[in-house]
């Protein structure tokens, strides 16, 4: 017995040792997990930094959930605490020291130590609860009590775990691998505005809306295939509005290593999205401001300089270092002084200085040289700068080139001074004013001419030598002038000192504007129009008498015009009668002639006085159409131009058959005109073009237009006979023919038609040619027409 006592003792001596060995060794190992998670987590943040810079404690939360489901709940803590460090010192700008009490550096790390307080916690309630369901089931047979009181206690540790989801201001939620909800805190209810019951058992879709959960299911597939998931995305929920959140889904495994479901913990972020929108715009407007300021400068056609608090210039625009010819390190500081010229430069200094201790905006003018070693006058304008909390960090200036303007400025005084003696020796009244205190001013002229006194015509004096009955009318005028800011011109009639005489005198006034456009007064000029006035009477009286005979004058054209047309009628009647007899007689001696023989001369004198009496009759014919063109109505309709040729061509194809002709026709605008008219200035020209072109094989006959503003010009071009243009001054005038070939028969009355029609269409006719090389005939119509005797 003794012999087995003593040989327990050294067994229970190395047990326990082994014990604490393999105690201490599992505690190592649960806080070397921790150090590891932690240290990893920071080494991948840090490489996935620009990535995750929205989120960059998401990775950290994963190691604090591994030390604390593998070591429990102080590894748990170890790892929280290292890695709110790590987030502290390694995320937050600036990296160090760090401002502790800064509420946007304070609540994110106040929220992070909960959330992973809280996940250590959860994990060692589940490992705590674990271990108490492994102990009351090996003890289960001992005493149902004591199943009793491990269920009291897992019902409390239910309980506090629901206090502390409860309390949490994160969502969190259990959903099973079927995507049914399972377990939500109070935030979670609140968010949705449903309770847990109403919430329990529903499928994710029918809490969160189809759109947030279409946005959601990739996450959740990941996580039931047994990935850990962090991410943030903008949510559309069906009855949670669209918030942008910040999402950890957790896989839950069994004892088989199957997925059970995910623990999800949602974090609305949308206040600090918003928030780091606003900031992104706001550096991006501040980055584009400069930008936009910069480009300004640059571009503006002044030279612009900014200066510190200690009036030294630290910024020069691309124009003041143009203009100077020398570079932005050069100018800094004081530099730009050296420009400045000898004589202006201590005034300019003192005005600088006194009004930079002033704070107060100032203006002076001063030489600089410029980089071709002239010195030229700017105007710079200095203005204060103040931070928008109303600090003053300086000044800000701009400079224009007034070298030019000073110049005109002594240039214009000295035309002033000219102007003034030409105005005091000119033959004519010169006066200024204004509106409110009328005359101001007036010349020696005004003075000698009225015999009044400048205090005599100042103000509204002179209306006193005005002849009675012109004064309301100047009166009326000049006032409408000056209430409309017009010029005005007006016949006025002033009365002469030497002899009391009236005299007419042109009166001319216009409004003198300043550079922002106002009025500052009125300058006007008086001439003597006495003489020409009388003159223009006696001219009017002479155009009287000379309207009254041109009245008679065209009375009488008007008679004589009605008389060559009866007279026309009656020619036309006289010699048709006795054409038609001899045509009439000629018929008669050719038929004649199968019975009775006639010499061979005889049959030529029968052929040429046919001949004759036919070509008379075409004259006739002609003649009458000629006269009566002047005075036929003309109708206006639109015509198709293009189709009218066609017309005319083809009545045409009996003078051209046996012919080849190579026709080009163009494409022709619509005018306005009279169908008839145009239509036989159309057969006329393309006739001719027929005519002179039987030489011709082939004969090449193109009909074509051109567009103007005003008119289309329409032409008829052949490769014919031509014509001289040394004569062309004869072509549209009766009974002008430049060609005497028998071949070429014409009356000569046809180009004068065309030319008379087109005339009366508001049109103009003309020709160009080259003996043997062809002509061309054109003529213009209005595109607006506006019709005879409107």
């Amino acid at each position: 017995m003794s012999h087995k006592v003593r040989a327990s003792k050294p067994e229970n001596i190395f047990g326990a040792k082994r014990e604490k060995v393999a105690l201490i060794t599992k505690q190592l190992l649960h806080y070397g997990i921790a150090l590891l998670s932690v240290g990893l987590a920071l080494q991948t943040t840090l490489l996935l930094s620009p990535y995750l810079s929205a989120t960059p404690a998401a990775l950290f939360f994963a190691a604090v959930m591994v030390s604390a489901w593998y070591g429990g709940l102080a590894p748990g803590l170890v790892a929280t605490v290292l890695s709110t460090l790590a987030v502290n010192y390694y995320f937050f700008k600036p990296l160090y020291p760090q401002k502790i009490t800064d509420l946007n550096i304070l609540v994110p790390l106040v929220v992070f130590m909960l959330t992973a307080g809280l996940i250590s916690l959860l994990n060692e309630s589940r490992r705590t609860a674990q271990e108490k369901a492994e102990a009351s089931l090996k003890s289960l047979h001992q005493s149902e009590i004591l199943v009793k009181s491990n269920e009291e206690a897992l019902r409390q540790q239910e309980i506090q775990l629901r206090l502390i989801t409860d309390t949490l201001p994160v969502l969190i939620s259990f959903v099973d691998s079927e995507r049914r909800y399972r377990f939500n805190n109070r935030a979670y209810q609140e968010w949705f505005g449903h309770s847990a019951a109403e919430v329990y058992g529903k499928y994710l879709w029918e809490v969160l809306g189809e759109t947030a959960y279409e946005v959601v299911r990739p996450y959740v597939e990941k996580v039931l295939a047994g990935e850990q998931v962090t991410f943030e995305s903008q949510i559309p929920y069906e009855d949670g509005g669209t918030r942008y959140i910040n999402a950890i889904y957790v896989p839950q495994f069994n004892n088989q290593g199957t997925v059970e479901g995910y623990a999800a913990l949602i974090t609305d972020i949308s206040e600090q999205q918003a928030a780091l929108r606003s900031r992104n715009q706001a550096e991006a407007a501040l980055r584009e401001s400069e930008a936009r300021f910069r480009y300004m400068t640059d571009t503006a056609p002044v030279l612009v300089w900014m200066s510190g608090t200690d009036t030294l210039c630290n910024y020069f625009n691309k124009p003041w270092l143009d203009f100077t010819g020398r570079t932005l390190e050069q100018e800094m500081g004081n530099g730009w002084a050296e420009g400045v010229h000898p004589d202006d430069f201590q005034r300019c200094l003192n005005t600088y200085i006194n009004a930079f201790d002033a704070r107060q905006k100032f203006t002076m003018e001063y030489r600089l040289r410029r980089f071709d070693g002239e010195y030229r006058w700017l105007f710079d304008t200095g203005v204060p700068r103040f931070a928008p909390i109303g600090e003053f960090i300086g000044y800000i200036g701009s400079c224009v080139d007034i070298h030019d303007r000073k110049l005109a400025e002594k240039a214009l005084r000295d035309s002033e001074e000219r102007y003034r003696i030409l105005t005091e020796v000119s033959p004519q009244a010169i006066w200024m004013g204004d509106s409110r205190d009328g005359i101001t001013y007036c010349n020696q002229y005004w003075f000698d001419y009225s015999g009044l006194t400048m205090e005599q015509t100042a103000g509204y004096g002179w209306i006193d030598i005005i002849h009675p009955n012109d004064r309301d009318r100047v009166f009326k005028t000049s006032m409408q002038a000056v209430t409309n800011a017009t010029n005005y011109e007006i016949e006025i009639r002033f009365r002469r000192v030497s002899d009391h005489s009236y005299r007419w005198h042109i009166v001319r006034g216009l409004p003198f504007r300043d550079a922002a456009g106002q009025i500052i007064k009125w300058v006007g000029i008086a001439s003597d129009i006495h003489d020409r006035k009388v003159a223009e009477d006696s001219l009017q009286q002479l155009n009287e008498v000379l309207e009254q005979r041109i009245q008679e004058r065209t009375a009488q054209l008007e008679a004589t015009n009605k008389e060559l047309e009866s007279f026309s009628y009656s020619v036309s009647h006289d010699l048709r009668s006795p054409l038609r007899h001899i045509a009439g007689f000629i018929e008669l001696l050719e038929k004649l002639h199968s019975s009775t023989s006639l010499d061979e001369t005889s049959q030529r004198y029968l052929g040429i006085i046919a001949q004759t009496a036919k070509q008379a009759g075409i004259l006739i014919d002609e003649l009458l159409t000629f006269s009566r063109m002047g005075r036929t109505e003309m109708r206006y309709i639109n015509l198709n131009m293009e189709e009218l040729v066609q017309e005319v061509k083809r009545d045409l194809i009996t003078e051209s058959s046996g012919r080849i002709i190579h026709w080009q026709i163009e494409s022709l605008p619509e005018v306005q005109g009279d169908p008839s008219m145009l239509r036989l200035v159309l057969r006329n020209l393309i006739g001719n073009a027929v005519k002179y072109t039987q030489t011709r094989n082939p004969a090449e006959i193109t009909v074509g237009s051109i567009n103007y503003e005003n008119e289309v010009v329409f032409f008829i071009q052949d490769n014919g006979v031509g014509f001289n243009m040394q004569y062309v001054h004869k072509l549209f005038g009766v009974f002008q023919r430049l060609h005497s070939d028998p071949k070429f028969e014409g009356t000569g009355v046809g180009l004068a038609n065309v030319q008379r029609i087109i005339h009366r269409h508001n049109g103009r006719v003309w020709a160009e040619a080259i003996v043997d090389r062809g002509a061309t005939f054109y003529f213009s119509l209005p595109k607006l027409l506006t019709k005879e005797g409107e």
